[in-house]
């Protein structure tokens, strides 16, 4: 049998992922993560050995990174069910499963199938519920956005590396995870010590999943007239969060305050991971 060809192979997980590969069921606040994992295996699927095995984020290859997010997935459904593990942070997560290096096929369906069980537990869970998973306590809600914005990134990341395109998420599914980001500039402001405590920002992301929004910088600004205002696109503002763009020569129109558009250009990837 005649292996096909590479442009066909390209054709053919385009064509895949354009169509949106099923999702596994889950109340709202869980559709983006569960879709952009239904989105990423389709991708996996598609790797052969020397992909799998190839840089994909720094040192980190595809199967790292399968790895570092069951990892993550798995702090977070440890905090819902209430139980504890040796490793309870992050990096400490991370480096148990990714030093484990488990043979390709099986990362991927370790990683799925708790993918999976985190959206089937998710029917009976209150989404404004607060946990503290990894360092951060969040509602339920913004952890599965998390999970679903860090999903995206390192998909985007294994894409690239293999030369592969990978469109993004539905706009519904890109406006949580954007105005996530946007929540979190004032507390990723004062965490690196640039904070404007009476500054207010106006950010207008465009494109499909975008909006504005005014976001007092801290809690002395007040009224709703932004000192700083910052517009891009909304994909390349979630890159930027996810640590996948340079604050320096990324697209973005910035006015009134320099001071504050830069400050915010540089905190907004503060919550990024590897």
């Amino acid at each position: 049998m005649t292996e096909p060809s590479l442009e066909l192979r390209a054709r053919t997980l385009r064509a895949a992922l354009s169509r949106r590969a099923p999702a596994r069921r889950a109340p709202g606040f869980a559709r983006p993560y569960a879709a952009v994992v239904a989105m990423l295996d389709v991708l996996l699927a598609d790797l052969d050995e020397p992909e799998w095995t190839s840089a994909a984020a720094g040192e980190w290859d595809a199967r790292d990174l399968v790895a570092h997010l069951y990892a993550s997935d798995g702090l977070l459904a440890d905090a819902i069910a209430g139980t504890t593990s040796s490793a309870q942070d992050v990096p400490a997560r991370t480096a148990e499963a990714v030093g484990r290096r488990l043979p390709l096929r099986e990362t991927r369906l370790e990683w799925r199938r708790q993918a999976n069980a985190l959206c089937d537990a998710m029917g009976e869970i209150d989404a404004d519920r607060r946990l503290e998973v990894g360092g951060f306590r969040l509602c339920i809600g913004d952890h599965f956005t998390a999970r679903a914005f860090e999903t995206w990134v390192h998909t985007d990341d294994i894409g690239r590396a293999t030369d592969r395109d990978v469109p993004p998420p539905l706009a519904e599914h890109v406006h949580p995870m954007a105005d996530l980001g946007a929540r979190g500039l004032p507390v990723a402001l004062a965490l690196i010590g640039r904070d404007h405590p009476d500054r207010v920002l106006r950010l207008i992301l465009d494109g499909p999943g975008g909006g504005q929004w005014t976001v007092p910088l801290g809690t002395a600004a007040t009224g709703d007239a932004p000192d700083a205002q910052v517009r891009m696109d909304v994909a390349e503002f979630c890159f930027l969060a996810g640590g996948r763009r340079d604050p320096e020569t990324v697209r973005a129109e910035t006015s009134g305050d320099p001071a504050v558009a830069r400050d915010v250009l540089v905190a907004a990837s503060f919550f990024s991971g590897p």
